[in-house]
């Protein structure tokens, strides 16, 4: 008689093989085919329950064959809600039915135009739009800068184009509707006369209800000092007052929200002349200054400047003085920052701020300088945010002018560059489609805009479509952190759950957001949590061995990850809505049950059936091939005690009487630990050897295969009782 260690042997040697034929087999390969055909059409649980020949496949597959009848049952576990734990299916103590609930998504994914991580990508785009504006002005600026001083006529200047775009910008002034020589002949005007071409055009502009624009020429031709032939009137065409004058104006037309650069300009601007003041009507009386005291003293944005000389020029040796008396100490601190007497003039002998009060004024400036702009920036976003929420269409988006301000920034679109008919073309293409119209565009702009949010070709919003299912992403995180603290204790255990938490939390927030695998694989962090909830050591997996995976074609039994031993990592694969291109798509979402779901609910049919080939010739071996399938992943003896087919591998390999079973359920639990460490049944070696033993004393034990071990798996009529398993399963309700 062949032993049962050698039986089991030439099975597990070559497992791919050996569940390769039994994939061959003719019926088995009918039903897998049904299954995989089918299961996508399935859109309720009462449709999944009606069709047998899908509804017993997955009971099968998940161990749960002898509880096919009951559907009553089983419909409370597929309809449970797995992120309650007071949920039915949670609420039993066998794994399976969660595990079971887990496969399926029989709750409608929500409707979502924008999720949270495609909103806060946008939000991420407006921020570095902002970045990137800064750099552009201080980029133009210093390109300015170096050049204006080589300019020699009116004409040369107008000629020079992006220096003088540099300039109407800065006042405001479109090119477009203005001829070079009406610009010159505003340049060469002389201000003192009345008759000269900028005079005359003022005085028609305020003769008449057209606008001329004529404010912003007179600002252009002050900041200049051109003779009226064009020469210059100087040793060059701007003062260096008119020249600061002009990068404000520029950096003020161009800025959004204060910078960094807003912070650097005006700390240098308020540390220079601040040291030539005499006077509070310097400070009240110079725009820029007065808008840093403001700001650096957190002052109101209207405050009045005879309240801001009032307040400076308080006598603080006189306790009823104005700002004690009207401000109180927020006031008396202010005036102490400043040393002008009651009469507003700089007291003798001192500056207007001495090194100290400079020093603290620049370092409150530096503090608040953005406060405001920062505010207006929150309750734009808000703002956004509360909108988004109510929006369920393509032309709810398009109506409101400050979401639109929001997505043309971050995505670097011009107001008026494209319709509302393109844009909405745009919103509603698949992106999945080489042909959709955003694609096609070849606009990343566009693509971009698109990619961020969820409408369906009608233009109504739909789910996200997401690296992963929401389901799958929560399956994976919790995997995750249960084998971090598999088998750890007191301390360790704490630390470890604490650390495996924050990972599974980064999981959960990051995946969202993830939209091609080149993008996964970039973020280790990322995959080394996906590979634990798998059960793979990280250690030894390395970035080609991944990359092969994730570019393998799951349809192609050839590919690189269908050649691999454990299907495990064909499983992984496909628990991504990755294409074999990397990129999302909606292919793999399934109706009811995602890609992945479905392939691991054919592997575990496969394992199914060949154990029980196995076990018509050999009970000992069904029972070592389920013990080594399933044993890496209990926690505890209890898991253990819970499944028939594990305790009676236990029992026989530790020679245990049939009565180990009547013991007090602590006491059995106190063998298991006693006798079996279950963290070495992660050691394929171990493992190896535990079986070693089972088998000899499963032969030594079983003279012949009508053994108790038989009825175990098979129930003594093919099957485990449903009156125990039902017994077993609610053992906590």
């Amino acid at each position: 008689m062949v032993s049962t260690y050698l039986s089991y042997d030439l099975v597990v040697r070559d497992m791919k093989a050996s569940l390769d034929r039994t994939a061959s087999d003719a019926q088995v390969a009918r039903e897998a085919a049904y299954y995989e055909e089918n299961i996508g059409k399935v859109t309720s649980v009462e449709e999944f329950l009606d069709d047998y020949q899908l509804y017993s496949y997955a009971m099968k597959a998940y161990g749960l064959e002898d509880m096919t009848y009951a559907t009553a049952f089983m419909k409370k576990v597929l309809e449970s809600d797995l992120t309650d734990e007071d949920s039915y299916a949670n609420k039993l103590t066998d794994d399976r039915y969660r595990n079971f609930a887990t496969a399926f998504q029989f709750t409608t994914a929500t409707k979502d135009a924008q999720s949270d991580a495609q909103e806060t990508a946008v939000f991420d785009l407006y921020a570095q739009a902002q970045i990137d504006q800064t750099a552009s002005i201080k980029e133009e600026t210093a390109y300015y800068e170096s050049v204006i001083d080589n300019i020699t006529s009116a004409e040369e200047l107008v000629g020079t184009n992006r220096l003088f775009g540099y300039i109407l910008d800065a006042y405001g002034i479109d090119r477009t509707y203005y001829t070079d020589e009406h610009l010159i002949k505003v340049l060469t005007s002389d201000l003192d006369d009345e008759n000269s071409y900028l005079n005359q055009l003022v005085a028609t502009d305020e003769a008449s209800d057209n606008d001329y624009n004529s404010a912003a020429f007179l600002a252009l031709a002050e900041a200049f000092s051109f003779n009226t032939d064009g020469s210059l009137a100087g040793d060059s065409a701007q003062t260096d007052a008119q020249k600061e004058a002009t990068i404000s104006a520029y950096v003020s037309a161009n800025t959004t929200y204060a910078s960094e650069y807003t912070l650097e300009r005006e700390q240098a601007y308020y540390e220079t002349k601040i040291a030539s003041i005499t006077t509070v009507d310097e400070i009240t009386g110079d725009e820029r200054l007065f808008e840093y005291v403001k700001a650096a003293f957190q002052l109101d944005s209207n405050l009045l400047k005879s309240e801001f000389y009032n307040i400076v020029t308080s006598d603080l040796d006189d306790e009823d003085n104005y700002a004690a008396t009207n401000g109180g100490s927020a006031w008396t601190s202010i005036a102490a920052m400043f040393n002008f007497d009651e009469d507003g003039n700089v007291k003798d002998g001192m500056s207007a701020q001495d090194e100290e009060q400079l020093s603290t004024t620049q370092s409150a400036y530096e503090n608040h300088y953005d406060d405001a702009d920062a505010e207006d920036l929150q309750t734009l976003l808000d703002y956004y945010s509360d909108t988004m929420a109510d929006i369920t269409s393509v032309d709810d988006l398009l109506k409101d002018s400050s979401i639109r301000a929001i997505l043309f920034k971050a995505f670097g679109i011009e107001e008026g560059e494209y319709s509302d008919a393109e844009l909405k073309k745009a919103l509603t293409s698949d992106l999945t489609d080489p042909k959709s119209y955003a694609n096609k565009s070849r606009d990343e702009r566009l693509i971009n805009l698109a990619s961020a949010f969820n409408f369906d070709a009608a233009g109504e919003a739909e789910a996200p479509l997401l690296a992963q299912n929401e389901i799958t992403i929560t399956t994976v995180a919790k995997a995750y952190i249960v084998n971090q603290v598999r088998y750890l204790e007191d301390a360790e255990l704490e630390t470890a759950q604490e650390e495996a938490e924050a990972e599974a939390e980064y999981y959960q927030e990051t995946i969202l957001g993830i939209t091609s695998a080149a993008e996964l694989l970039a973020d280790r962090r990322l995959v080394d949590v996906v590979l634990i909830a798998k059960g793979f050591d990280p250690d030894e997996v390395t970035d080609d061995f991944l990359k092969q995976v994730f570019q393998s074609d799951l349809s192609d039994e050839k590919s690189f990850v269908n050649q691999q031993e454990d299907e495990a990592w064909a499983e992984l694969l496909a628990s991504f809505n990755f294409d074999t291109d990397g990129l999302l798509t909606r292919d793999s979402v399934g109706t009811v049950q995602q890609r992945g779901a479905v392939l691991e609910a054919q592997n575990l049919y496969l394992h199914q059936v060949l154990e029980e080939d196995q076990g018509n010739s050999n009970a000992g071996v069904r029972l070592a091939l389920y013990f080594e399938r399933v044993a890496p992943t209990l926690t505890d003896a209890y898991d253990l005690l819970g499944d028939d087919a594990l305790l009676e591998t236990f029992r026989v390999a530790f020679g245990f009487t049939e009565d180990f079973s009547n013991m007090d359920i602590d006491m059995q639990a106190a063998q298991v630990e006693k006798n079996l460490d279950l963290s070495e049944m992660q050691d394929p070696e171990k493992m190896k050897k535990f079986l070693q033993r089972f088998t000899a004393m499963y032969d030594t034990e079983n003279a012949d295969y009508s053994s108790s071990a038989l009825t175990v798996l098979t129930g003594g009529t093919g099957g485990i009782s449903a009156d125990l398993l039902l017994s077993i399963a609610t053992l906590k309700s």
